[in-house]
């Protein structure tokens, strides 16, 4: 391990932890605002840019963050790459199935690991591999019966979306330094990308009070803490926790929309809770 990246696994679990449970809500409250996906990107990009904003004006002075946003070129790429994975997800979604689009996403923890290892000379432990397989498996398992009806277009975007994620948190990681505030970049990315299908579209929310409460409280949420997260423990660790979205958000549908969900998702979903949670018991473990 290079000296300038630290291991911190309470705080780097607690804020993956934080970001991936905040994560889970998204789609649940999309749902309810009842809008064009590309409605949704622009106003969670914006809202990200905005609320991230206010956060660098009044915590800017945090050690670890830089001073100078846009002159450092390690906030620059890792913004962009977020910016760049916000799009090509709308775009997976909209070119393959829902089922495809998750399965190829839970690649990213092992990307990451496979991408980690010469970047930051951060060789994945032997629990991290078999929590990265068993949660891949769950995941399997929670789409098995939707996975194979897509295109191979919207594979590929998916499969983007999938490596720019993983390239973005081992940049982070590698980086040493409070990212935290990239996604706002990032979002702006996405949210100019999308204004111009807004524009053309000429559709707004039928309940926008749903998809301000995303865009303005929990897309903020999940971008500072997620990343945020890679200073203080590897990327690949940091990955495994997008996966409570997979597993949490059919739970919140069926709360708020009383769709029941599969007797798959509660197989898999336990699966991959249980690999997330025995990881994080035997990293903290490991430091006592």
């Amino acid at each position: 391990m290079t000296s300038t990246l630290v291991h911190h696994p309470r705080q780097g679990l607690g804020l993956a932890f934080t970001g991936g449970f905040a994560l889970s809500l998204d789609i649940p409250l999309i749902r309810l605002a009842g809008s064009d996906p590309y409605v949704v990107m622009g106003f969670r990009g914006f809202g990200l840019a905005i609320m991230l904003a206010l956060y660098w004006r009044f915590f800017a002075n945090r050690s670890a963050m830089p001073r100078e946003l846009f002159a450092d070129r390690d906030f620059i790429v890792v913004g962009a790459l977020s910016g760049l994975n916000n799009i090509f997800f709308t775009l997976a979604v909209f070119n393959t199935s829902t089922a495809n689009v998750v399965f190829i996403l839970a690649f990213n923890a092992m990307l990451a690991a496979i991408i980690s290892w010469p970047l930051t000379n951060e060789r994945p432990s032997i629990p991290t591999w078999i929590a990265i397989v068993a949660t891949m498996l769950g995941v399997g398992i929670i789409v098995a019966d939707g996975f194979g009806s897509g295109n191979l277009l919207g594979d590929f975007y998916a499969l983007v979306c999938a490596v720019l994620l993983a390239v973005s948190l081992t940049l982070a990681r590698k980086s040493g330094k409070d990212l935290s505030l990239a996604p706002g970049y990032g979002g702006l990315v996405s949210a100019v990308f999308a204004l111009p299908m807004i524009i053309w579209a000429g559709t707004m929310p039928l309940a926008p009070i749903w998809l301000i409460l995303d865009a303005g409280l929990l897309i903020p949420l999940a971008g500072i803490t997620l990343w945020l997260a890679p200073r203080f423990i590897p990327a690949p660790q940091v990955a495994l926790f997008y996966l409570l979205e997979t597993v949490l958000a059919p739970l919140w549908v069926w709360f708020v929309f009383a769709e029941v969900p599969g007797p798959n998702v509660f197989v898999g979903g336990s699966l991959v809770v249980a690999a997330i949670s025995g990881h994080a018991l035997w990293e903290l473990k490991s430091i006592r």
